[in-house]
C-alpha cells in the first residue's frame, strides 16, 4: 500500500507528465517546486495563484493490449498494466501505484503529456482506470521554455479526444494484425523445423521488410555488365583536364577499339558550346524528424532511431523545441530575435548570429518548408538549458539543429557552373568548372560539398580546336543496386506514406531485434527467414506484405482526427481483412512448410533428405540440382553472357572474372565457383 507523505495538500490539481524529466521541468516552470518521493517515485508540489499543484509522471505507456486467449485468429483484447505482461516494465507498477492514489484525492487533472497521439493516448489509459476523465484538461507546449509551459497552463483546454481516438486505434490495428500473424508464422516455424523462435509480422514492418527483401533479393543475383568508356584528356593553355564523356558507354570491345584509332589519328577536340550559369540555392527549410534524422546519420553517422533518443534529450532539457513533429515550419508568433539573443550568449554562435542580423538587417523570416505539423513547429533551438550538462554526441546534434535554425533565415547560396562542351570524333565530352560567388546560408551551416574546380574560358571560344593528349578505353562493370541503410528505410517508409515519424525508427530497431535484418559496416543485410518470410506472405497473402493496403489504413486513422471515421469501422474491417488472411495460410499450411525448406537451410540433421537438397547450400531442391536462389542466379548467368562473348571472355573466363568482382551479387558468386569447380573436376 501506498502512503500519502506529510506535504502533498489535501486539495490539489493532480498533472501528469510523460516522464520524469518533463515532470520535473514542468514543476520548475510553474513556480517553487517542493519535490517529495512516494515509494521511491518523485512526485512536485507547486502553489500557483492560490491553488496547489500536484505534478506526478508516467514512464511511456503504463497499459498495453493484451488477451488469454490462445491460438489464432483471436480478436478479443483488453488494456492491461504493462507491468504484467512485459518483463522489461516492472518498473511501471511503482508508479501506477503512486499516480492511481494521487488521483483519488484530485479535484482536476491536467494532461501534460507530449502533445502527440501517443501522449494523449498514455494519460488517458491512466485517467480512465485511475481517475475521472470527466474532470481532465490538456496541457499543450512545443517546449520546456518556462514561459511557454506557463502559457499552456493558462490556456488549458479539453483533452484532444479526436487524437486520442486515432492513437487507441493505431494500437488495436497494430496488435490485430501483429498478434494473430505472428502467431501464424510461429506456428508454421514449429511444424517446419520442430523448433520454437520468436517470430512477428506488423501492419508496418512486414511492408518495410518487404521492401529490404526486394532489394537485397536483387543485389544477391546482380550479374554485372562490361562497359567500355573512352578516357579522353585534352590540353588547353598547357594544363592537362579531363574530359567527361557524355554520350553512352560502348557495349562492345570492337566498337570501342574502332573508336580509340580513330581519335589516335586524329587527335583533336572541338569545343562546340560554352555555358555559364548562376544558380541560386535556397535557404535550407527548419528541421522536421526526418529531416533531422537523414542529416545526422549523413553528418555523424547516428542511426535514425539513436538521433530519436538524443532529440529528446535535448528536449528534455530544455534545449529544443519537441522534436517528434513533421513540420517544416517556424510559426511567426515565435519570438525569433529573442532566440537569437540568447544564442549568441554562446562564444560559439555569437559571430554566426551578428553576422545574421547585419546580412539580414534584423528582418527575420524563415524559409518554410511544404510539410506541415497541426501539433508541433519545426524543430528549433531554445536557447535555453544548460549545455555543460551534454554528452559529446549531444553537442554535436545540437549543433546541427543550431546550425540549420540560423541558415534558414539567411541568403540564398550563389554557385556558377562553367560547361564547356567538346566534340571528338562525333561524341560529346564536357569540361566541368564550378565557383562559389556567394556563400551565403552555408556559412551557417557548412555540412555541404560543393567543390570549386577550375576550367579555363577567357582562352578559348565556340569553334576552337585543341588537342587530345592522352585516349584509352577504360572498362568499367555496371553497378548493383545499392543495399539499404537504416535511414534509406526510414525515408522510404515516408515516401510511401507508412508508419508516422515517431514510430517508424523503432520499427526498424524491431526488424533487427526480430534477426530478420542485421548490419554490415553502415549497410543492412536480412537473413534467410526474412526472406522467407516475405515470400510465403506474398504468395498467400499478399495483401498483408503491400504497402497499399497499410496506407489505406493509415489513411483511415488520419479520418478519426477530423471526425470522417471512428475506430469501431475501421477495426471491423481490420478484424475481416486478418480473419480471411489467417484462414487462408491455416489452409494451405503443409504447402507453406514444404515453401519455407525452399528458402531456409537445413542443418546436418535437418528434415531435408539429403538427396533432395541443393547441390550448392543446404535449401531444398528446387529445379536442375539447385535451390529456388541458385536457379535464379544459374539462369541470369546464362543470360548475361552474351554482353560479356562482346568482350571476348570465354564461358571459362567470365566465371572466374564473376567471381572476383565486388559487384557480382551473392547467389551468383555461389553458382559461379560451384561451376568452376565442375569443370576442375571434369579436367
Amino acid at each position: 500500500m501506498v502512503n500519502i507523505p506529510r506535504g502533498i495538500p489535501q486539495s490539489y490539481i493532480l498533472v501528469i507528465a510523460e516522464k520524469p524529466r518533463a515532470a520535473e521541468k514542468i514543476a520548475l516552470a510553474l513556480g517553487n517546486a517542493v519535490k517529495y518521493y512516494v515509494n521511491k517515485v518523485p512526485v512536485w508540489v507547486v502553489r500557483k495563484d492560490n491553488e496547489y499543484y500536484v505534478i506526478a509522471s508516467a514512464v511511456g505507456h503504463m497499459y498495453s493490449l493484451h488477451t488469454y486467449e490462445r491460438g489464432y485468429p483471436v480478436f478479443s483484447y483488453k488494456w492491461i498494466p504493462r507491468h504484467l505482461v512485459d518483463e522489461d516494465a516492472k518498473h511501471v507498477k511503482r508508479f501506477l501505484e503512486v499516480i492511481s492514489m494521487l488521483a483519488k484525492n484530485a479535484k482536476l487533472y491536467i494532461s501534460a503529456c507530449d502533445y502527440d497521439v501517443e501522449g494523449s493516448v498514455i494519460c488517458y489509459m491512466v485517467l480512465k482506470h485511475h481517475g475521472d476523465e470527466q474532470k481532465a484538461l490538456r496541457a499543450k507546449f512545443s517546449s520546456l521554455v518556462r514561459q511557454e509551459v506557463i502559457n499552456a497552463f493558462e490556456n488549458l483546454s479539453n483533452l484532444d479526444y479526436e487524437m486520442i481516438e486515432a492513437g487507441i486505434c493505431r494500437h488495436i490495428l497494430d496488435w490485430l494484425w501483429g498478434i494473430n500473424v505472428s502467431r501464424v508464422l510461429m506456428d508454421l516455424y514449429g511444424h517446419a523445423f520442430k523448433s520454437r523462435r520468436i517470430l512477428s509480422a506488423g501492419r508496418v514492418q512486414t511492408p518495410t521488410l518487404a521492401h529490404a527483401v526486394d532489394l537485397i533479393f536483387q543485389r544477391r543475383l546482380f550479374v554485372p555488365k562490361p562497359l567500355a568508356y573512352p578516357s579522353i584528356s585534352v590540353e588547353i593553355d598547357g594544363k592537362v583536364y579531363h574530359a567527361e564523356p557524355l554520350d553512352a558507354p560502348f557495349t562492345s570491345s570492337m566498337e570501342a577499339e574502332t573508336y580509340i584509332e580513330k581519335v589516335k589519328g586524329d587527335p583533336r577536340a572541338r569545343i562546340e558550346s560554352i555555358s555559364i550559369n548562376l544558380v541560386e540555392y535556397d535557404p535550407p527549410h527548419p528541421l522536421n524528424l526526418p529531416d533531422l534524422q537523414t542529416e545526422a546519420h549523413r553528418i555523424l553517422r547516428l542511426s535514425p532511431y539513436r538521433t530519436q533518443e538524443l532529440a529528446e534529450d535535448l528536449y528534455l532539457e530544455t534545449l529544443i523545441s519537441y522534436p517528434r513533429t513533421n513540420s517544416q515550419k517556424l510559426p511567426s508568433n515565435l519570438n525569433y530575435k529573442q532566440i537569437l539573443e540568447k544564442l549568441a550568449k554562446n562564444p560559439i554562435y555569437k559571430p554566426l548570429v551578428e553576422n545574421l542580423i547585419k546580412e539580414t538587417k534584423g528582418i527575420l523570416k524563415p524559409n518554410n518548408g511544404p510539410k506541415d505539423d497541426p501539433a508541433h513547429p519545426a524543430i528549433h533551438p531554445t536557447g535555453e538549458g544548460d549545455l555543460k550538462k551534454l554528452s559529446v554526441i549531444h553537442l554535436k546534434l545540437y549543433d546541427i539543429i543550431v546550425r540549420r535554425f540560423l541558415s534558414t533565415f539567411a541568403s540564398p547560396m550563389k554557385v556558377q557552373y562553367i560547361n564547356i562542351t567538346l566534340g571528338i570524333h562525333g561524341r560529346s565530352y564536357v569540361l566541368k568548372g564550378t565557383r562559389i560567388i556567394e556563400r551565403g546560408w552555408s556559412r551557417y551551416y557548412p555540412y555541404i560539398s560543393v567543390e570549386e574546380k577550375y576550367v579555363p574560358i577567357d582562352t578559348v571560344s565556340k569553334g576552337t580546336l585543341i588537342p587530345v593528349i592522352s585516349v584509352k578505353n577504360v572498362i568499367r562493370y555496371t553497378k548493383p543496386p545499392q543495399l539499404p541503410t537504416r535511414i534509406k528505410l526510414l525515408k522510404w517508409m515516408e515516401e510511401v506514406g507508412i508508419g508516422t515519424e515517431a514510430t517508424r525508427a523503432e520499427i526498424i530497431e524491431t526488424l533487427f531485434r526480430r534477426g530478420y535484418i542485421y548490419s554490415r559496416s553502415q549497410y543492412i543485410n536480412v537473413s534467410d527467414i526474412a526472406i522467407a518470410l516475405i515470400n510465403i506472405l506474398r504468395n498467400y497473402v499478399k495483401e498483408l506484405v503491400s504497402v497499399d493496403l497499410t496506407r489505406e489504413f493509415e489513411k483511415m486513422l488520419k479520418e478519426i482526427t477530423i471526425k470522417r471515421i471512428n475506430c469501431k469501422v475501421i477495426e471491423e474491417k481490420a478484424k475481416n481483412i486478418v480473419g480471411v488472411y489467417v484462414k487462408n495460410i491455416k489452409s494451405n499450411m503443409d504447402m507453406i512448410i514444404r515453401d519455407l525448406y525452399r528458402y531456409i537451410e537445413s542443418g546436418e540433421d535437418g528434415v531435408i533428405a539429403v538427396g533432395n537438397r541443393c547441390s550448392i547450400c543446404r535449401r531444398a531442391l528446387y529445379k536442375d540440382g539447385m535451390c529456388v536462389f541458385h536457379y535464379e542466379a544459374l539462369n541470369r548467368v546464362k543470360e548475361v553472357y552474351v554482353d560479356w562473348q562482346r568482350f571476348g571472355f570465354t564461358w571459362h573466363k567470365y566465371l572466374e572474372k564473376l567471381t572476383k568482382l565486388s559487384s557480382t551479387g551473392l547467389y551468383v558468386k555461389d553458382v559461379c565457383r560451384y561451376l568452376l569447380e565442375e569443370v576442375h573436376q571434369q579436367d
